[in-house]
């Protein structure tokens, strides 16, 4: 399946995404993982951890993992994933990792997610979507906004990063709140 953006596109992730090495080496980078905190990206792993994790992700019924390209030249550049989807309560949790630091702040993160957004309100039919992230990562507490998500919580000081404790925030969006949103984006 192919999900169409602006600037990007959204693909199934696949067994080529997979043993791609520059995959396993965003994994490995600690400036590209460090914001995701996924706390054993950030000690040494071996590539068949990594291998478990995304193929139980292919079988999974309750996540939708994306290999991220560019339109503009077939460069896979990233991850996105709809995933902890409780089908009857209709929410899913949204996460998105850009590898290719060179395409950092060129509006790939906005696109993606938007496309992504559109898919799991009118394809799969969810009703809320959510969204976690740590206080220290700037970035996407303006991307999150612009695209109708409200801060719905915070767990104070819940994170250790870079020898402190921040802030744990807590977006969510629902079909509504996005499309009125990506309305006044155009």
């Amino acid at each position: 399946m192919r999900l169409e953006g602006k600037i990007c596109y959204l693909q199934d992730f696949t067994k080529e995404n997979l043993y791609d090495p520059k995959y396993f080496k965003w994994l490995q980078d600690l400036e590209t993982v460090k914001m995701l905190y996924r706390l054993e990206y950030l000690m040494p792993f071996q590539f068949e951890e990594v291998e478990r994790y995304v193929l139980k992700l292919f079988e999974s019924k309750n996540d939708c993992f994306f290999a991220v390209y560019l339109k503009e030249n077939d460069e896979f550049v990233g991850t996105l994933k709809i995933g902890h989807i409780d089908w009857r309560a209709g929410i899913g949790d949204l996460g998105m990792m850009i590898g290719e630091k060179k395409y950092w702040s060129k509006g790939i993160g906005t696109d993606g997610m938007k496309t992504a957004l559109i898919y799991a309100f009118d394809v799969l039919g969810l009703r809320k979507i959510t969204a976690g992230l740590p206080s220290l990562l700037i970035a996407s507490q303006k991307i999150l906004p612009k695209l109708g998500f409200k801060l719905e919580g915070v767990l104070r000081k819940q994170l250790f990063m870079f020898g402190e404790y921040c802030d744990h925030l807590i977006y969510g969006v629902f079909k509504d709140e996005f499309k009125e949103a990506i309305q006044r984006l155009k």
